[in-house]
C-alpha cells in the first residue's frame, strides 16, 4: 500500500521505495524538463506542507538552512526528522552555525542516530567561551555564511523560499510574525535543488558535529531528546494549524496542491560554493542582470533587507528611464528585525524616490498583526515584518529565494533561488504582492512640496500622512540615527 494512499495511517504500512516521484509524475511527452510550482505565501499552509511532506518521506530527508530555531515549529518539523530516521529514511541536515551557540549538544544526539547525519556550515572553532572574539580575529573567514534554505524529500519535492523554520515564519510567534514566500516544486527543479544541496553537503566548510563535539556516546541523549520531542508534539498538535498528522490527512492535503500546481520553465539559481574562497558577486548578480535587460514594463520587488548601494541605484535608474514601472516594498524602521539595515537603507530613500521608484514600506502594524491579537488575546506587543525575497517582471517571470538587495547577499552569504516563467504563477505571486502594498498594510513614500520624505497609509476609514518615521518611538529614530553614522554597511 502506498504511504499516500488515503487509507495508510501507519508507519508500518509504508512500502520501501519513494513513492513521491510517482504520486507528482506527469506525462513525459507533456512535461519534460518543466517544474510544477505552487506559491507558499500562507504561513500556516507553508508549515502543513513540511510536516506532511517528512511524514511522507521512505527514502530520504534532506535540510538545508541557515537557522533552525528550538522553538514550537522547530521541535515540530525536527520530530518528524527523527520519526523518519526511525523508520529507515535517511536524514540530513546541513545547518549554518552563526546563529546556534550552544546547540551542539543536540545536534550531536541527533547525529547519534544510525539514520540521522548533522553538518554544521562554516564553524567557528571556539565553541563557548572565546566565540566572539574567535569570530571577531577571523571575520575575514566567518563573515560569510551559508543563507540557503531547502526542504527536500526523497529527492522529489522540494521547498524554497524565504523562510526559516521558526515560530515567527510559521504565525506561531505571539510577538513577531513575518511576511514571507516560499515555493514548494516538482519535477526538474526538485532534481536540480538535490544537485545544489550536494553542493554544499559535500564541501569540506560542511563539518560532521562529531568532529566538533566530540562524545563517546551520545544514545542517552538521543533517547532523552526524542522523549522531550514527543511531549512537545503532544502538547502542540491542537496550535500548530492543525499538521496533518495521518497519511490520509497528509494524502489529502499534497493532492489538492498537485491539482493546483503550475507546471513551467524554471531554473535554480545557486551560488557556487568557491564563493566563499575566491569571494565575489553572488550568481544572482550574473542571472539579474540579464533579467533586467528582458523588462520591458514593469518590475515588482519585496525584500526584506534594502541597500541599494551605488550600483543598484544606477541599475534602478536605467529601468525608470526607459521608461518601466519600478514597484518595491522593504520594511519600515518598526517592522524591521534589524535597526542596523534600516539605519543604512534609509540614507538612500531620497535617491530611490528622486530616481522614479514607487518605494512602499510594510507596516509593524499589518494584517499579521491584527490576527495575532485576534488569535491571542492579552498580546498587545505583536507586531508583522516582511522577510519576503521575490521579484515579478512584466507579469510572467519570477524569482523567489533567499537573496536580499544588500551588500551581504551580494557580496558575503550564499543564496538559493528559483526563476519561474509563467504568467499564471506571476499571478498567484502578484496577488499577494498586492495585499502587501495596499495602503493598511504598507505605507507608501514621496517627497512633498517642501522636498521632505512624507509616509502615505491608510487610518480608519482614510488616507493619513506622516512626516516622519510612522510609529516609532524617539528612542528607535535615535538609534537608527546613531548607527547610520557606524561605517558597517558592507556587513549588512
Amino acid at each position: 500500500m502506498s504511504p499516500l494512499d488515503a487509507n495508510s495511517e501507519s508507519p508500518a504500512s509504508r512500502s520501501g521505495a519513494t513513492d513521491l516521484s510517482s504520486f507528482f509524475a506527469t506525462d513525459p511527452d507533456d512535461r519534460t524538463g518543466l517544474s510544477g510550482v505552487y506559491h507558499l505565501h500562507d504561513p500556516g499552509l507553508a508549515l502543513q506542507v513540511r510536516l506532511g511532506l517528512a511524514l511522507t518521506a521512505s527514502r530520504s530527508l534532506d535540510l538545508q538552512y541557515y537557522l533552525w530555531k528550538g522553538d514550537l515549529s522547530g521541535t515540530l518539523l525536527l520530530h518528524r526528522a527523527v520519526e523518519a530516521a526511525d523508520r529507515g529514511v535517511k536524514v540530513r541536515l546541513l545547518i549554518d552555525d552563526i546563529f546556534h551557540s550552544g546547540r551542539d549538544e543536540v545536534y550531536a544526539a541527533l547525529d547519534a542516530h544510525p539514520n540521522f547525519e548533522v553538518r554544521v556550515f562554516n564553524p567557528l572553532r571556539r565553541r563557548r567561551i572565546g566565540r566572539n572574539l574567535h569570530f571577531v580575529i577571523n571575520k575575514g573567514k566567518l563573515n560569510s555564511r551559508m543563507h540557503n534554505k531547502i526542504f527536500l524529500v526523497d529527492g522529489a519535492v522540494a521547498v524554497l523560499g524565504g523562510r526559516n523554520i521558526g515560530d515567527d515564519y510559521f504565525l506561531l510567534d505571539p510577538e513577531l510574525s513575518f511576511r514571507d514566500l516560499d515555493v514548494m516544486t516538482v519535477g526538474q527543479a526538485a532534481e536540480d535543488a538535490s544537485s545544489a544541496y550536494d553542493l554544499y553537503w559535500n564541501s569540506d566548510l560542511s563539518v560532521p558535529i562529531s568532529e566538533i563535539r566530540r562524545h563517546t556516546s551520545c544514545t542517552n541523549q538521543l533517547d532523552s531528546l526524542r522523549r522531550k520531542l514527543q511531549r512537545w508534539t503532544n502538547e502542540a498538535e491542537s496550535v500548530a494549524h492543525a499538521a496533518p498528522a495521518t497519511f490520509g490527512a497528509v494524502h489529502t492535503l499534497l493532492a489538492e496542491l498537485r491539482d493546483a500546481l503550475v507546471w513551467a520553465p524554471a531554473q535554480i539559481i545557486v551560488d557556487p560554493i568557491e564563493r566563499f574562497k575566491a569571494k565575489g558577486e553572488s550568481a544572482f548578480i550574473g542571472v539579474g542582470r540579464q533579467f533586467v535587460e528582458r523588462i520591458e514594463r514593469e518590475i515588482v520587488l519585496q525584500t526584506a533587507y534594502l541597500i541599494p548601494t551605488r550600483k543598484g541605484l544606477e541599475a534602478l535608474k536605467r529601468l525608470t528611464d526607459r521608461g518601466i514601472r519600478v514597484r518595491m516594498l522593504t520594511n519600515s524602521l518598526m517592522s524591521n528585525n534589524h535597526v542596523s539595515v534600516h539605519a543604512h537603507y534609509a540614507k538612500y530613500r531620497r535617491r530611490l524616490l528622486k530616481a522614479g521608484v514607487e518605494l512602499h514600506e510594510y507596516r509593524a502594524d499589518a494584517a499579521l498583526r491584527s490576527f495575532l491579537r485576534a488569535e491571542r488575546a492579552g498580546v498587545s506587543s505583536a507586531h508583522a515584518g516582511l522577510h519576503t525575497k521575490a521579484v515579478v517582471a512584466d507579469r510572467r517571470t519570477t524569482i523567489v529565494g533567499s537573496f536580499n538587495l544588500d551588500p551581504r547577499s551580494r557580496n558575503l552569504n550564499s543564496e538559493i533561488g528559483l526563476l519561474i516563467d509563467s504568467e499564471e504563477f506571476a499571478a498567484r505571486v502578484l496577488a499577494g504582492m498586492e495585499h502587501d502594498f495596499d495602503p493598511t498594510n504598507s505605507y507608501r513614500l514621496f517627497i512633498n512640496e517642501h522636498r521632505r520624505i512624507c509616509w502615505e497609509g491608510a487610518r480608519g476609514d482614510g488616507l493619513r500622512i506622516y512626516s516622519g518615521e510612522p510609529d516609532a518611538s524617539v528612542w528607535r529614530r535615535t538609534l537608527a540615527a546613531l548607527i547610520r553614522l557606524i561605517p558597517v554597511e558592507d556587513d549588512l
